[in-house]
């Protein structure tokens, strides 16, 4: 029997533009305030009730690392809603999301936010559209806009009348005798339920004690949650719901189908898809290479990082090779891996077990660690830096003492372990093997004379110039 499909809506916008504060003021759950670092770091799925019609809300994160994850909303969703900051305007990331708006052929309607700030510009906004080819109804086009204050909860009542319509137009229906099938969002290992899948249904129903399968991973679902976390016992179609019961983890974008036991390996077969894993980023020319072992909080988060070392690898002449990229907590094997290998290792929002963080320090393995993804990629570019210069042979420092600090001036004793140090030369600041900071030497003393340059096996006195607090132990590689 076809019977109407509620809406699927992704969000677009520029990082800042108010993404998160929309979704957030339309179901009231203060999604901004959960977020680290301010931002969407992975892929969610809401589901609203409005005037008795129901709408799912997939939050696609703004920042620039996270392309692949817009990508994979722009691909699921029925209409799209780019949201642009009337104090700001067009920004890079909104032609970008526009470009994938276009690729996918989706209907859209512009939210025009923050129009209670003082120096807020609507007209300003349609007038950049219009120059790059978007035109809203109220200039002559076929795209409807409509002014929104997230903060101030204007607008919003419109815009969901707006989505409504627009479902209605798209006539969105679904068969509810068909096997149900869908996309993952998301996929992570809890240390208690096991693997769970984030998706969203677009045909047909699952319930508990279907067989489900990707084109390579399967399972029999054993429990299933909608959007608010509650258990149910089956998911209709634009429904977000976790999945319990894969047997490993799926991958984001994959598309999953409901079957029979005898049916799977033949659907996982016709599920061979597009998903692509890159393991090599490499780079004509390259000046170095780096093995790196990748630990993450959601596969989502390695795509976003994999999309950085693409750019750093382009603007440093540096190739990477992932050895291995993988969800879940860093391991005893990985440790292992990454000796082996003679990889460094990355660890995206993660706890660290103290037993593990021992054998890091105990293994003198290189650890980059963070839970803000821009974090990341700074540490990265150090860890280059301190790579590039190595063949330089400029030193390694011991910090034994602590003298004085300020909140940009650190005045630290050691001894230089190897090669030389002098005035002005940068260095990495590394605890326990992980790199926290960077600064720069800026005087240098031994026996309280002032000296340009101190050799390897002499102590000396250093005032640094950074912002990173150093302890004694710390060592300071000279780059």
């Amino acid at each position: 029997m076809i019977k109407k499909r509620p809406p699927i809506v992704t969000i677009f916008g520029h990082i800042d533009h108010g993404k998160s504060s929309l979704l957030d003021a339309i179901q009231k759950s203060n999604i901004v305030q959960k977020e680290t670092g301010g931002i969407t770091q992975k892929v969610s799925a809401y589901e609203i009730t409005y005037n008795d019609n129901k709408i799912t809300f997939i939050d696609t994160p703004g920042h620039e690392a996270f392309a692949e994850l817009r990508k994979r909303g722009a691909k699921i969703a029925d209409i799209a809603i780019l949201v642009i900051a009337a104090d700001e305007g067009v920004k890079p990331q909104t032609i970008e999301s526009i470009n994938y708006i276009k690729n996918n052929n989706l209907p859209f309607i512009v939210a025009i936010n923050k129009i209670d700030k003082t120096n807020a510009n609507p007209d300003r906004v349609k007038q950049q559209l219009a120059e790059i080819g978007i035109f809203v109804e109220e200039w002559g086009g076929d795209v409807p806009a409509v002014n929104v204050s997230a903060t101030k909860n204007i607008g919003l009542n419109d815009l969901l009348d707006l989505i409504i319509l627009m479902g209605d137009i798209l006539n969105l229906s679904y068969d509810d005798e068909d096997l149900g099938e869908g996309y993952i969002l998301e996929s992570f290992k809890d240390n208690k339920k096991g693997i769970i899948a984030g998706a969203i249904v677009t045909n047909g129903r699952i319930k508990i004690g279907n067989y489900i399968t990707t084109s390579h991973i399967s399972g029999k679902i054993k429990f299933l949650e909608d959007a608010f976390g509650r258990k149910i016992n089956e998911a209709q179609p634009s429904s977000p719901v976790l999945i319990y019961g894969f047997e490993d983890l799926p991958l984001p974008g994959e598309v999953f189908k409901i079957t029979t036991k005898k049916d799977i390996e033949k659907i996982k077969l016709e599920l061979n898809q597009e998903y692509f894993y890159r393991k090599e980023i490499t780079v004509e020319n390259s000046t170095l290479n780096i093995n790196l072992v990748i630990k993450v909080d959601y596969w989502g988060s390695l795509s976003a990082l994999e999309n950085i070392l693409s750019q750093i690898s382009q603007i440093y002449k540096v190739s990477f090779k992932i050895v291995k990229g993988d969800v879940g907590f860093i391991t005893t094997e990985d440790l292992k891996l990454s000796k082996q290998t003679n990889s460094f290792i990355i660890n995206f929002n993660l706890k660290i077990p103290n037993k593990i963080y021992e054998e890091i320090k105990n293994l003198s393995l290189i650890l980059i660690d963070s839970n803000i993804i821009y974090d990341v990629e700074e540490k990265i570019i150090e860890l280059i830096a301190s790579l590039k210069n190595k063949s330089d042979h400029k030193g390694e420092i011991e910090v034994l003492a602590l003298f004085n600090k300020t909140a940009s001036k650190k005045t630290v004793g050691g001894k230089v372990i190897l090669g030389s140090v002098k005035i002005n030369d940068r260095v990495i600041i590394l605890r326990d093997n992980k790199i926290i900071g960077k600064g720069k030497v800026i005087n240098l003393k031994i026996n309280k004379n002032n000296v340009n340059e101190v050799n390897e096996n002499n102590l000396c006195g250093l005032l640094i110039n950074t912002r990173n607090d150093i302890e004694v132990g710390d060592k300071l590689l000279i780059i």
